[in-house]
């Protein structure tokens, strides 16, 4: 068991740091049972002991491999940036998670001057479908950040949260997942998907791999369409025979991203010269339309023209599925299809903001767009990944399917 024990910090504040042999090992307790029981330690915390003239907004982007963080002012303007490993406890792991949101919180607090007030905290996470509970918000937050400050919500929300600046309309997030988020005139928020690649994910660069695969091993067995789509896998896998990819699909260190990415290597090579892989990109787009469809009727969004954003790899490289998810939407509301306004990170300092009360103006939001292009994020919502549905230059030939 690691015991905290506090540091002082080049401003004179107190730091947590954790009794290790290695500097890479834990910078905060590492167990459930440990989550902030010593309070006198805790307290002294950046977060904590502060001075009370200059409020900052913190923002954290929350992810199952890495994360990032993000300090803003009450205009918007970006002050710090802190990137450091995954926060999603469920697959990751409670210590895990609670050692990367502390390297955070070290690394923004290092950045920022003495006088600084850390007024509201915003964390999305991956792990959730929607707002924490009280309990989860402890055990992952307790003596890293100040409980009655921080709201840890769905990284989803603060995706949608930034993509439309709060303002009411669909987000639609596909890449190696997908998700679709409806908030309504009144801040309500409704979410549709997100299950994960075992139990849905219709439309998400895995989704299309794994049809792709479906579609090849169908037409090697004689009961499918042709299609070119069988060669180009097994040169991606390097295999003779499509029976090989089996047990290599099946072995525990080959991630669902790795899969996911055969989504972008096929549209690269056959996108528009493939019949069968053409006709599961417009399915795909087609199901993600029937889920914001869903997603908008729970959310009672009335809005019209229904302001749509798209993003994610698959969204926004692979034009097969973004036309199909358009036209699809169109047959049943009025659509405007927008830029998303802000990445998931900002979207979680914005989100800051408005919780505290600050008005997202057009100037508050160009300074966090501004901050952003050199803030960067972890991703759209963890789904655009790699180039996971880029649209090919050319393509000659009904079957294109060199490598």
């Amino acid at each position: 068991m690691e015991w905290a024990r506090p540091t002082r910090a080049r401003n004179g504040f107190t730091k947590i740091s954790a009794f290790t042999n290695s500097p890479a090992q834990a910078t905060c307790f590492t167990s459930e049972n440990d989550c902030g029981e010593n309070k006198s330690d805790w307290d002294r915390h950046p977060f904590y002991r502060v001075n009370r003239n200059r409020p900052v907004f913190i923002g954290i982007d929350g992810g199952g491999t890495r994360s990032s963080a993000v300090a803003v002012d009450s205009a918007g303007r970006v002050l710090a940036k802190a990137k450091a490993g995954p926060l999603n406890f469920f697959s990751a792991g409670l210590p895990t998670a609670r050692r990367g949101l502390n390297a955070l919180v070290v690394s923004l607090d290092r950045q920022l001057p003495q006088e600084t007030r850390f007024k509201e905290i915003v964390v999305g996470c991956a792990a959730l479908f929607s707002d924490a509970t009280e309990t989860e918000k402890g055990k992952l937050c307790r003596g890293i950040l100040p409980l009655e400050r921080t709201r840890v919500v769905s990284d989803c929300q603060t995706a949608c949260f930034g993509a439309a600046s709060g303002s009411p309309g669909v987000v639609v997030l596909a890449g190696t997942g997908s998700i679709v988020v409806a908030q309504n005139e009144a801040g309500r928020m409704r979410r549709v998907g997100g299950w994960g690649h075992v139990l849905g994910d219709a439309g998400s660069a895995f989704w299309i791999a794994l049809e792709s695969v479906k579609a090849a091993i169908a037409a090697e067995e004689g009961g499918g369409r042709a299609t070119g789509l069988s060669r180009l896998i097994r040169r991606w896998f390097k295999v003779r025979k499509l029976t090989e990819i089996v047990p290599m699909i099946h072995d525990p260190a080959f991630t669902k991203e790795q899969f996911a990415r055969l989504a972008g290597h096929l549209a690269q090579k056959v996108a528009g010269c493939d019949a069968v892989f053409c006709g599961i990109c417009r399915r795909a787009g087609r199901e993600l339309a029937a889920q914001a469809l869903v997603a908008v009727k729970l959310a009672r969004l009335k809005a019209c023209p229904l302001s749509l954003y798209l993003v994610g790899g698959v969204l926004t490289n692979n034009s097969l599925v973004r036309d199909s998810l358009v036209a699809a939407l169109k047959k049943a509301r009025s659509v405007r299809v927008e830029e998303p306004r802000l990445s998931p990170l900002l979207g979680a300092a914005a989100m800051a903001l408005d919780h505290a009360g600050v008005a997202l103006t057009a100037d508050v939001v160009a300074n966090l767009a501004k901050g952003g292009r050199s803030a960067g994020s972890r991703r759209y919502f963890g789904l655009s990944g790699e180039h996971v549905g880029v649209q090919p230059s050319g393509c000659s030939g009904p079957q294109h399917v060199n490598a």
